[in-house]
């Protein structure tokens, strides 16, 4: 009885992390596909009405909320003669923090009891609250001079040995066509910044914060090689005659000839992460080189060179810094803190051992610092912020 009153409870709390979801505008098509399933096969209509109850009560702060349409949605949801993807009703918001949705779980997904839920709280008041990151970058030309591209206007910044370097709507490009000598260049995004880019032969890179990619002015030879440290995401040009080629390190390296792609290679990082969205990709590592399908992934350990295959990946959550979001899908406390140290610049301390906990879901990278420690706050994560210090506690 022990064994299926756990599974009771936990089917339970998967349904409500699916109702939160639904709710606040972030739930995957499978998710809501998952829901739709789950409630078309309902024989617990009471638990359901519970679980929706408890979103309805949450909401009730919300000056947006509107209670007389609580018993349609109840009916509407309950009995569904129709997808509800187009039902919202009202806006929600868990801890009063807007696109922030984020469940969490010490030692397992959903696994430990849950605390009695507190009414929703204004965000933490912080003396001077840490604003999210933005579109930024500093580019180093082939002479040494750099750029700040931070608040330039649209239009050619420099022109290299024939070869002109334009600003656009936030992103650079190149213009190689009346290209001399080649010389190398390296786009640097700042912690709290994040950039967009078009090479020379028009494949487009979107770069992360604290990143850095080289590469030179135009492509001559017989491949296109461009290095990079940190995090980017690749839709690479076509061409059969130049193979693509990323080199991380002095011992790594993705080559591809036309493909979308994502390589995270943080130095912080336990592993250096290749994970493939379309096209086919050759992943060079110490021990191993490996092709990879799209929704498969390789990570390579740092220390030991050794790599784990990941067969079946969320590709959606490896990119989704690239859409405006930072996902914490089964992410340990450090992995989440590094994340948004690199986004909001702070520095994260730890006074212990950090604690066990795995987090679930994703954030808007649009939100103040505030409302993310706000979450912490409300999730039993002890802290203080100094300056732009995050001191983690026991």
């Amino acid at each position: 009885m022990s064994k299926r009153r756990d599974c009771i409870v936990e089917a339970k709390e998967y349904y409500r992390f699916l109702l939160h979801r639904y709710y606040n505008g972030t739930a995957t098509a499978a998710e809501e596909e998952e829901l739709f399933t789950a409630l078309r096969s309902n024989t617990d209509e009471e638990e359901w009405t519970s679980l929706i109850s408890e979103l309805h009560a949450n909401a009730a702060a919300d000056p947006a909320y509107d209670p007389a349409l609580y018993e349609a949605n109840i009916d509407r949801i309950l009995h569904p003669a129709m997808p509800l993807k187009k039902l919202r009703s009202y806006r929600w918001y868990y801890a009063a923090a807007a696109s922030l949705l984020l469940l969490i779980a010490a030692g397992g997904y959903l696994n430990r009891q849950r605390a009695p839920k507190a009414p929703a709280a204004p965000a933490l008041a912080i003396a001077a609250d840490v604003q999210p990151g933005r579109n930024g970058a500093v580019l180093t030309l082939g002479d040494g001079s750099q750029v700040v591209l931070d608040s330039l206007h649209n239009g050619v910044i420099s022109t290299q040995q024939g070869t002109k370097v334009l600003l656009r709507n936030g992103q650079l490009s190149y213009d190689a066509s009346a290209a001399g000598t080649v010389s190398y260049n390296t786009m640097t995004t700042p912690r709290g910044r994040k950039f967009r880019l078009q090479l020379p032969d028009g494949t487009n890179v979107w770069l992360n914060a604290a990143s850095a990619i080289s590469f030179p002015t135009a492509f001559t030879g017989n491949n296109r090689t461009i290095s990079l440290t940190g995090e980017a995401y690749f839709e690479v040009a076509p061409d059969k005659a130049l193979p693509f080629i990323v080199k991380i390190n002095n011992e790594t390296a993705v080559e591809v000839l036309g493909t979308h792609f994502n390589i995270s290679s943080y130095q912080d990082d336990a592993s250096i992460s290749t994970t493939l969205l379309e096209g086919a990709v050759r992943v060079k590592a110490p021990q191993q080189s490996r092709v990879l399908q799209p929704g498969q992934q390789l990570a390579i350990n740092r220390a030991s060179g050794a790599t784990t295959f990941h067969p079946l990946v969320d590709t959606l959550a490896v990119i989704a810094w690239k859409n405006g979001n930072l996902n914490f899908q089964d992410k340990q406390l450090t992995a989440v803190m590094s994340m948004i140290a690199r986004w909001y610049d702070i520095e994260v301390v730890y006074e212990t051992t950090p604690p066990n906990i795995t987090f679930v879901g994703e954030i808007g990278s649009d939100v103040t610092l505030a409302s993310v420690l706000t979450f912490l706050k409300d999730s039993g994560i002890h802290f203080r912020l100094e300056g732009r210090k995050l001191i983690i506690g026991a």
